[in-house]
């Protein structure tokens, strides 16, 4: 089916005025307002490494305006096709829509002093987590989640290091976990593996854009950051949010859908169905009474625009110039259908040596990672 097709059959849920906000709120503390603080962006003049080319000044500083006063924004001319990002929402909601004990069978775990080099059943975060297990703020998120990484080729360096001959050796830098991983694909949905694959790849070249454009906004060189993503050690999380009544989203059992928080990565691309409204929330301000605005699924002249934000190693190397904004996510309501969405994080290569913040020494992004995967999640260590 051709994306004008798909969109013809959303049409009817999309509210084309993207700054407005529905009412019926998931979660009852939160204090939404109608201030049309999200811009969307144009990127479809950085899909070139061309330094020569005349890229748009007037794009340029409405991305650096985003990125200072808000860190969240809509891109649009990412590359993306709308076909692929329904699929991609679609095999992901067949995913879920598996029998408990299929997707148990995926379940992620923790690798501690096991040896997986060879075991392509898994890896340290990768696959499946029930309702209840990714934790935020030490409460138990509302959703189900089905997590992958990167997987490094037999041939990588970074996988050869770890072989068995070199276990010993203590200089080595301590992602062995992430490098050898593998992702649990499920056998009983052939084309989730497939149709993930494909849209990895178109967004590594969405991401690419987006930080060309970056780079420019900073005054710095087009491709100043191409050599540390030319191997991005991508992340993407596949989730599903259940649908609550609302006695349900007042209960103390679970936080949010997914509590607030800011990435701790690069940059994230949000791809949510297109029929999700008041889920995805963007706080407006750091005082203690937070104020939030509804990041709601836009269409812009039929193109599904991707929601991007900052993620908090941009906000440090910018010395917080550019923000990591928190934001949550709430369960949407019923009568409204579960929410699926399909974040994806645009990271740097593993081996890439970078700080966190003025305090902490230098590690590789591989050892960030892997301290920030160990806190995320309520499963025991195998």
């Amino acid at each position: 089916m051709r994306s004008s097709s798909l969109l013809k059959h959303v049409a009817p849920l999309l509210n084309r005025t993207w700054y407005r906000h529905v009412s019926g709120l998931a979660q009852s503390e939160l204090v939404l307002h109608n201030d049309p603080v999200l811009p969307v962006i144009d990127f479809s003049s950085f899909a070139s490494k061309n330094e020569t080319n005349d890229y748009p000044r007037d794009i340029i500083d409405k991305l650096a305006n985003a990125c200072e006063h808000v860190g969240f924004f809509y891109a649009i001319g990412h590359g993306v096709s709308n076909e692929l990002l329904l699929r991609t929402l679609s095999v992901t909601r067949q995913l879920f829509d598996l029998d408990s004990k299929i997707k148990n069978q995926y379940a992620a775990r923790l690798f501690v002093n096991s040896s997986i080099v060879n075991d392509q059943s898994g890896g340290l975060g990768r696959g499946y987590q029930s309702i209840g297990e990714n934790v935020t703020n030490s409460r138990r998120d509302r959703h189900e989640g089905f997590d992958l990484y990167r997987e490094l080729d037999w041939n990588h360096p970074l996988r050869l290091q770890f072989n068995e001959k070199n276990l010993r050796n203590k200089n080595l830098p301590d992602y062995r976990e992430m490098a050898i991983g593998w992702n649990p694909w499920p056998k009983e949905l052939p084309l989730f593996k497939e149709t993930i694959t494909e849209y990895t790849s178109a967004m590594l070249q969405a991401g690419s854009r987006v930080m060309r454009a970056i780079a420019l906004s900073l005054n710095l060189p087009l491709n100043y950051f191409e050599s540390t993503f030319n191997d991005s050690f991508w992340v993407i999380r596949c989730i599903r949010y259940p649908a609550v009544s609302q006695e349900e989203a007042q209960s103390s059992e679970y936080g949010h859908g997914c509590g607030e928080h800011s990435d701790y990565g690069w940059l994230t691309f949000v791809n949510q169905d297109l029929d999700s409204r008041n889920c995805l929330h963007v706080r407006t301000n750091d005082t203690s009474k937070a104020t939030y605005v509804s990041a709601d699924p836009i269409v812009v002249e039929e193109q599904i625009a991707l929601t991007c934000n900052i993620g908090d190693i941009i906000a440090f190397i910018t010395k917080n110039k550019y923000r990591s904004t928190r934001h949550c996510v709430c369960s949407p309501v019923k009568p409204a259908r579960s929410r699926v969405s399909t974040p994806f994080f645009f990271e740097p290569n593993l081996d890439v040596k970078l700080r966190i913040n003025e305090t902490s020494p230098e590690c590789y992004y591989g050892e960030y990672l892997i301290s920030k995967v160990r806190n995320n999640f309520n499963y025991y260590i195998d």
